[in-house]
């Protein structure tokens, strides 16, 4: 892990709507699904992002345009340099999951980490169960990663969960409503499964709830709150969840250590109006 950030040659560029492009950046880092990512445009700043690839010859970055600096790399080209540093954190418990069925559920571009996840069950796919994936989208002009949808789901059982009415073109299995709802109506066999998500809390807190209610261990059920993160080495104290840092001791966390110290810190703030 590096805290000086380096320069790394943009290779591709692949535009999926006006707010949203993946950069495929040549580099031999290789986080680890979860892990994140401390990306720079010198003279503009710094932004904390997941991963969305896992390889040793390349990252994806799967960039949202919302802040000066992700707007500042719209403007970049292929062959272009950016700086990173990292990677950070500590990511989704690999060990822990082999022998595992497992649930993934992600949401907008918080897809991004969830596909590290998958690229690395896809390489070592001996080693783990049953794979349900569920997206959640606005409808279908947001959706992100279609082709690998596509053949992800060839491989796994995959479900594209749309909070809009679809012409239903994916050509994926596709359904509408929000990801809880959708798998409520045939929720997965819960025997020896992990979930884990990433994507907006109030989405990753109902699909829980969902599971819980069904049956499923607290202490099987993983949250991603890259969405939290900022400075990546614990100084800024942005990402400070009670006594937990982001940054630090996450992204990733067991549902039932993290979901205590949100509910603390949401309980404080109000009663701090």
């Amino acid at each position: 892990m590096s805290y000086v950030s380096k320069p790394y040659k943009i290779d591709k560029i692949e535009t999926f709507t006006e707010e949203v492009k993946l950069f495929r950046v040549k580099s031999d880092l290789n986080p680890k699904p979860g892990q994140f990512l401390e990306v720079s445009i010198p003279g503009i700043g710094e932004c904390p992002l997941a991963s969305c690839s896992y390889s040793s010859k390349y990252i994806d970055l799967l960039i949202k345009k919302a802040g000066n600096v992700t707007s500042a790399m719209f403007r970049l080209d292929k062959n272009s340099d950016i700086f990173i540093r990292g990677p950070y954190g500590c990511g989704f418990p690999l060990k822990e999951l082999e022998g595992k069925n497992l649930i993934l559920v992600a949401g907008g571009t918080g897809i991004a980490p969830i596909t590290s996840l998958i690229d690395y069950i896809e390489q070592n796919n001996k080693r783990f169960g049953e794979v349900f994936i569920y997206f959640g989208f606005r409808n279908e002009n947001y959706l992100l990663l279609k082709n690998r949808m596509k053949d992800w789901a060839r491989k796994f059982n995959i479900v594209v969960c749309l909070d809009e009415k679809s012409k239903n073109n994916l050509n994926i299995n596709s359904e509408k409503g929000f990801v809880h709802e959708v798998m409520a109506k045939n929720v997965p066999k819960l025997e020896n499964r992990v979930a884990l998500m990433c994507g907006p809390e109030i989405m990753m807190d109902s699909v829980s709830n969902l599971l819980i209610k069904q049956g499923l261990e607290k202490n099987k059920i993983y949250w991603s709150m890259e969405r939290r993160m900022e400075c990546g080495i614990g100084c800024c104290n942005r990402c400070l969840i009670q006594d937990v840092y982001v940054c630090r001791n996450g992204p990733v966390f067991r549902y039932d250590i993290i979901k205590p110290k949100i509910d603390n810190e949401n309980s404080a703030n109000k009663e701090g109006k």
